[in-house]
């Protein structure tokens, strides 16, 4: 009887979460959909799937009035191997979809010397089941001195950090909505945009301000406008399906980077990230 109670409680507030953040509204910005559409792009035409981002760093430049250049550079010492994709978003139509590795042959699995998506799900494949990067980083440091390619992790000169603490401290200032509600628009925003599941909107949670955590929650800039980045995640549960490749996934589960607006609630930026590429 206990757990029949509880099962009944658990749906009831599944309904009612479902209705509320169906209900409300979210406005995002040209840059968010301009990156939405961007990976769709990717995926249609190179493979490249949400679940394998989790190997690139993203870059998102404005070139002109709603025309964003999307970028997707191999990490670290990835990014020889991988290479950088660039795809070209000019008012919500793909212009341009590219890969600096175009042209070059992706077969022989990890002997190739340019990885593609198949070699993302092996690296996947390998990460998740020994638990770490080492069994294919051999290979790619062995590509990167073939090739002469070497890693210099980026710097941040003082006069950087200098600026990046007052533009945090600008849209500090400049907020009119509270964290407590721009958290709320920010969940809001994941469920729609990602589609999860009523069970999966139950499990979304985010780090509270105030906690030990806080320090993932902080302000920004985002192309001139002032931001709350907010850190939500929904964790994985037992029992995940398997994809192709013996990857353990279910869609939605993950951590998401959502930058909001502090004074009108729009949606500035959002990343999705699956954990695979980084479970150890």
């Amino acid at each position: 009887m206990i757990t029949k109670i509880c099962f009944v409680i658990v749906l009831i507030l599944s309904m009612i979460l479902s209705a509320t953040f169906a209900e409300e509204e979210i406005t995002v910005s040209a840059r968010v959909n301009a990156e939405l559409y961007a990976n769709q792009a990717l995926e249609e035409k190179y493979g490249i799937t949400p679940v394998m981002l989790d190997y690139f760093s993203r870059t998102v430049e404005k070139t002109d009035e709603n025309v964003y250049t999307i970028r997707y550079t191999g990490c670290e010492i990835w990014a020889y191997v991988l290479g950088t994709y660039e795809v070209i978003v000019d008012r919500n139509t793909v212009t341009s979809t590219s890969w600096s590795r175009d042209g070059e042959s992706t077969s022989g699995g990890l002997d190739a010397e340019a990885w593609g998506s198949d070699q993302l799900m092996e690296m996947l494949r390998l990460n998740q089941q020994e638990g770490g990067t080492q069994v294919f980083d051999a290979r790619i440091y062995e590509i990167n001195r073939n090739n002469g390619f070497v890693y210099k992790a980026p710097t941040q000169s003082d006069e950087e950090a200098e600026q990046e603490e007052l533009e945090r401290q600008k849209a500090q200032e400049l907020r009119t909505l509270t964290e407590e509600e721009m958290s709320r628009i920010a969940k809001t925003a994941v469920v729609q945009l990602y589609g999860l599941s009523d069970e999966q909107a139950l499990r979304l949670g985010y780090y509270s301000p105030g906690t030990e955590e806080d320090i993932l929650m902080y302000y920004c800039m985002v192309d001139g406008e002032p931001c709350y980045h907010v850190l939500l995640g929904v964790d994985p549960v037992a029992n995940t399906k398997v994809i192709a490749g013996e990857v353990q996934y279910t869609r939605g589960e993950g951590t998401y980077w959502v930058a909001v607006n502090v004074q009108t609630g729009t949606i500035e930026d959002i990343s999705y990230f699956v954990g695979l590429g980084g479970n150890g």
